[in-house]
């Protein structure tokens, strides 16, 4: 761009004065004050001609002068360095010189404060050196100066507000240079200012207003920090052509007519800002317009009719935003558009058929909306088509016959939508197809056989994951050996295993997983050396492993799971340097574990479980210093447990259960070991005292053995331990305090006949007589209390209910004016205003439904401020719980009470209003769908948590609220979770009615295994019904969800799904897909945790503190403060 001003400025610049000295002297001075090595790059050799200097390199001299005076010094890129500051000064001494363009060096040092004194030079470029420090005030002394760039180079500091000097100024270059500070609005002011690039720098502060007579053409402030809304005077910019403000912290409504006046503007880019409220109608309104790029903002409402106005429009991108409603038919008047981005929005309907029309278009992505109905066969028009986007929608019916017109579609994705039918055999001719990804659909049929042949460059991606598509896998598709990813598992597809695609040397994930493939994998097959990813789990295949799958030197996961294995397991695996995971359980696989597996230096997860392998555990397996995860349960393992040295080892879980092993408990076990099972084997002997080594373990299974003798009274060292089982074995004497709580899960400690279940700190052991004896009294002790709890209860209910329905004093009265004494509303709220609001009840301000009541939606007379209230039939509700629980606690995280009103049999519960509703309505039931993203679904999680961890940890007494699920989870306008609806909690200090009833309390699907068959239910059944909700907030699905086969709710789902991923994304939702790679790790991450907090058994599951600390790992990053515990929080 400085080049382009170029020509204009010396068509300004006035000829040269008639006497003036020689410019070679000058010039020359300014080279020997360079260093040696720049010197010679300026072959500048002195010579008694007068003329000899205009030849010089970089050099130029006016045109048609016989003294032959030097116009331009261009040295641009001509690798020179050296201090500028030593060395501009003799530029200055240059008579005549109007332009120095020193920029593409290697200049240092700082700008040279003589660049004000050069009153001759008008135009300096500097840019892409290594200048450094702050710009000098004194470089804008009034004077002629009319263009200066000093981009890209390693400034600091702010634009001295000396700049308003230079009045003369029309190009200002100072992009990419480490400034910072607020701009000062001198700059801004200069009326004569045309060229302004202030982009990728560290710029703060509000923009300041633009001058009423503004010339600027283009104006770049993109990629900077500023904040605050686009000043409205930007509208007297009427020249404007290209403006670009993106990747800022701008916010704020645009007014309507903000660029109605600039009817010249070219390109307007306001991507990656804070903008709300609907796109300016005056954006419709610019005919110019060929560039407008709005994407990652929060603009919302709908795509005018209107944007047809733009019809020089080539690149329109307004993805990432909360648009809605349908795709404009008139965009078939966009003629010469080339890329449409409109992917993550809300938007609906159909894809317009005339779109068919935009036939430059090279860029379609919708992705992440709510686009229903079927793709237009108009579609097949758009013959410069190269990537066609639809994934992540609501499409259905099938491929278009046509698509084979598409001649130049390089990527075409519907991952995620509801299309059927077959894949048509047109598909074949898209010879520049390199991504194909038709997963997560209801195709059917066969996949053409030549698909992937004649392709140039080739197939690149392949994925029909999760479909019913049948016939032979597609081997053809690998034909320009090119493609890296080739993933087909959850379909029906037959034949045996693909070894033509094997030979692709490109291929990096070879993924076939819960197909019905069978027979054999050669032994002959070929050696690959790029495959990382082997997951060919659930199928048929049978046979031996193959040992050259030992030489494929890249491999990081194998999973050969669920399949007819058979023979020994190949000792050639040794030679992975690269393997990560390997998992080849369930098989029929015999013989010896290999030591050489022990060999593999990154090897973290080994699962062999469930097969019949023989022999011992090998001794250097266990010693590995790499392994975290040993599971060889289930098989038929012999002999002793090895004592290997723990120094070095990583292992966190070791599953040894089902076996044949003897001998002793193994006392060389890394002592950060935190799941261990050695249950149903044949070991023996006491516990032996090295058992307290291990204090981080958190699961202990030892049952089915053979152990005897006192439990050594070092274990009360295991403070950590969660789950414990010493079921069926010869263990006497007392449990240890640390023991004690997890062994109080029925059936975790019978079996052993001499051991007494009281702790030791619990006094003596009595007999089993005596114990029988005290059963028995303590059993009518029981019948008793029972009896007098339950009369008790009578009582109190009857009390309660004659208080809530005590008889008015004037029934003959209206309701309005029925003033009872049970009354506490906020000030600005009138029980009028509420029947007033809500037009007597009508349903048409109905917002929820529960078991408890049906809440309503009020607006004060007074403050205008909206309120939920819930009507509650104190006959059937437990609205007295509900009403003492909100009056109780204070945090930023549970539904805020502001009052409550009993009238008439009913109660009234005035809570704060909730904008955008439940939890379960956002995930669920919105539409059109809205996208969320990681730092919106971690918050989300956090408060949740947060919430519970107040009322479980910080309330007294102590609160179980027992009917946690999305429903019961409503959301402010900022996304800031509240748990409401407390009809079910309970208090710890209150009788557990619950004790004496059979009734299961909770919501289907979100409801505690233990809630079946215990009556007293702990903090914990809210932890697993939070669970629940991590799964659903993370997966999209519901706890019972009608896609799962039957039998599977969510976590038994996610549990088997997500082995089947082997730790990847598949089975998440979709937008995760789109995220960056670390938002991606650490959804997984929360994965893992939803898990354990949905473990069966009550005590291996985490508190909600512990929760809350998992948590706050995920949210550092977004730079908020957060609270390292829940504590109460009072809300004004």
């Amino acid at each position: 761009m400085f080049i382009m001003f170029l020509g204009y400025v010396l068509f300004l610049v006035p000829l040269p004065s008639a006497s003036q000295p020689q410019a070679a002297p000058q010039l020359l001075r300014f080279r020997d004050s360079l260093p040696e090595a720049s010197k010679s790059l300026l072959q500048w050799n002195q010579t008694t001609s007068a003329s000899a200097h205009c030849s010089w390199p970089g050099v130029s001299c006016y045109t048609n002068e016989t003294d032959f005076r030097v116009e331009k010094l261009e040295l641009k890129g001509f690798g020179l360095t050296g201090v500028l500051e030593d060395s501009y000064s003799f530029l200055c001494g240059v008579p005549d010189l109007v332009l120095v363009d020193l920029s593409s060096n290697n200049f240092s040092g700082s700008i040279p404060i003589v660049l004000g004194n050069c009153s001759q030079i008008i135009s300096v470029n500097l840019n892409n050196n290594h200048l450094s420090g702050p710009i000098p005030p004194d470089v804008f002394k009034p004077g002629k100066l009319l263009a200066l760039g000093l981009g890209e180079n390693k400034l600091s500091g702010t634009i001295p507000p000396e700049v308003g000097q230079c009045k003369r100024l029309e190009y200002l270059e100072l992009n990419a240079s480490s400034l910072s500070g607020e701009v000062p609005s001198e700059l801004f002011s200069i009326q004569n200012l045309k060229y302004l690039y202030l982009n990728e720098n560290k710029f703060n502060g509000t923009l300041p207003d633009l001058p009423s007579r503004c010339s600027l053409l283009e104006l770049l402030l993109l990629n900077n920090s500023f904040h605050g809304p686009l000043p409205p005077s930007i509208s007297n910019c009427r020249d404007l052509r290209f403006l670009d403000a993106s990747f800022n912290e701008l916010r704020g409504v645009l007014e309507q007519g903000i660029f109605a006046g600039l009817m010249q503007l070219d390109e307007l880019a306001l991507a990656r800002n804070n903008f709300e409220g609907q796109i300016p109608m005056s954006v419709w309104s610019l005919r110019n317009l060929t560039s407008l790029k709005l994407f990652g903002n929060k603009f919302n409402g709908s795509i005018p009719e209107d944007f047809r106005r733009c019809v020089k429009l080539t690149h329109l991108d307004l993805s990432e935003n909360g648009l809605t409603g349908p795709i404009p038919d008139s965009v078939s008047y966009l003629r010469n558009l080339r890329i449409m981005n409109l992917y993550k929005n809300r938007l609906s309907g159909h894809i317009p058929p005339g779109i068919g029309n935009c036939t430059p278009l090279t860029d379609v992505v919708l992705r992440e909306n709510n686009i229903s109905g079927v793709i237009p066969p108009e579609i097949c028009g758009l013959r410069n088509l190269e990537f066609l986007m639809l994934s992540h929608n609501k499409i259905e019916g099938p491929i278009p016959d046509c698509i084979g017109s598409l001649i130049s579609l390089q990527v075409f994705s519907v991952f995620n939508n509801s299309m059927t039918g077959r894949v048509p055999p047109g598909i074949t001719k898209l010879t520049n197809l390199t991504t194909l990804n038709l997963s997560v659909n209801n195709l059917d049929g066969v996949i053409p056989s030549d698909l992937g042949k004649n392709l140039v460059p080739g197939l690149d991606f392949l994925d029909l994951t999760g479909n019913q598509f049948t016939g032979e896998l597609p081997l053809a598709a690998c034909s320009a050996n090119r493609l890296r990813r080739f993933t087909l598992g959850d379909n029906k597809f037959v034949g045996g295993f693909p070894t033509e695609i094997i030979k692709c040397k490109s291929l990096i994930r070879l993924f076939l997983y819960n197909n019905s493939l069978q027979g054999s994998i050669p032994n002959e097959m070929i050696n690959s050396s790029s495959i990382e990813y082997f997951n060919i789990r659930g199928n048929m295949f049978e046979g031996s492993i193959p040992t050259v799958l030992g030489s494929w030197s890249n491999l990081s996961s194998v999973d050969l799971s669920d399949n007819k294995f058979s023979g020994s397991i190949p000792k050639e695996f040794g030679a992975l340097q690269n393997l990560v995971e390997m998992n080849i359980s369930s098989n029929r696989l015999t013989g010896k574990i290999p030591p050489e597996l022990s060999r593999c230096p990154k090897i973290d997860i080994l699962d062999l479980s469930k097969n019949e392998l023989k022999g011992g555990v090998p001794s250097e397996i266990l010693s590995s210093s790499s392994l975290s995860i040993i599971q060889f349960q289930d098989n038929k393992l012999t002999g002793m447990i090895p004592n290997t040295s723990a120094s070095g080892q990583k292992l966190r879980v070791l599953q040894l259960g089902d076996n044949l092993l003897e001998g002793h408990f193994p006392c060389s076990l890394n002592t950060d070991l935190k799941s261990l099972n050695l249950s149903r084997n044949k070991l023996s002997g006491e516990i032996p005292r090295c058992i307290g080594n291990l204090k981080v373990l958190e699961i202990l299974d030892i049952s089915s053995n053979d152990f005897s003798g006192k439990i050594p009274s070092v274990a009360n060292n295991m403070g950590s331990l969660q789950f414990l089982n010493i079921s069926y074995n010869q263990l006497s004497g007392q449990i240890p305090d640390a023991w004690a709580k997890p062994l109080e899960h029925p059936g975790t400690s019978e079996g052993n006949p001499s051991l007494c279940l009281a702790s030791i700190n619990s006094g003596s052991c009595r007999s089993h007589k005596k114990a029988h004896l005290k059963g028995s009294a303590l059993a009518g002790i029981i019948t008793g209390s029972f009896f007098l709890t339950a009369c008790l209860l009578a009582a109190i209910y009857v009390l309660v209910t004659r208080f809530w329905h005590r008889t008015p004093s004037t029934p003959e009265q209206s309701l309005l004016h029925h003033q009872s004494s049970y009354e506490d509303l906020p000030e600005d709220l009138k029980f009028v205003d509420i029947l007033r609001g809500t037009e007597g009840w009508s349903d048409k301000y109905v917002i929820g439904r529960g078991k408890h009541g049906t809440v309503y939606r009020a607006q004060s007379m007074k403050s205008k401020k909206h309120w939920a209230i819930k009507k509650v039939d104190l006959t059937k509700a437990k609205s007295n719980t509900e009403m003492r629980i909100l009056n109780l606690v204070r945090h930023r995280n549970i539904l805020r009470m502001g009052g409550y009103s009993i009238r008439n049999g009913y109660g009234y519960i005035v809570t704060e209003y909730m904008p955008e509703g439940t939890l379960y309505h956002l995930l669920h039931k919105r539409l059109p769908r809205v996208a969320l993203t990681w730092e919106q679904r971690s918050r989300i999680a956090l408060g949740i948590a947060q919430g519970l961890t107040y009322l479980h940890h910080d309330c007294v007494p102590q609160i179980i609220h027992r009917d946690i699920k999305s429903d019961n989870v409503l959301l402010d306008s900022k996304f800031e979770p509240k748990i409401a609806d407390f009809g079910t909690a309970k208090l710890d200090s209150d009788v557990d009615e619950d004790e004496t009833v059979s009734t299961i309390v909770g919501t289907l699907g979100y409801i505690a295994p233990e809630n079946a068959y215990s009556s007293r239910l702990t903090d914990k059944c809210d932890v697993y019904s939070y669970g629940i909700i991590l799964l659903e907030l993370l997966c999209r699905k519901l706890p019972v969800d009608p896609s799962f086969d039957e039998g599977f709710d969510i976590v038994s789902w996610v549990r088997t799904t997500l082995h089947g991923y082997n730790h990847h994304l598949g089975f998440l939702d979709e937008e995760i897909m789109h995220w960056e790679r670390e938002d991606q790790q650490e959804a997984l991450e929360m994965v893992d945790l939803a898990l354990k907090c949905t473990e069966m058994v009550p005590d291996i599951r985490p508190s909600m503190r512990d929760v809350v600390s998992s948590l706050l790992k995920f949210q550092r990053k977004f730079d908020v403060n957060v609270r390292i515990h829940s504590t109460p929080q009072q809300i004004d």
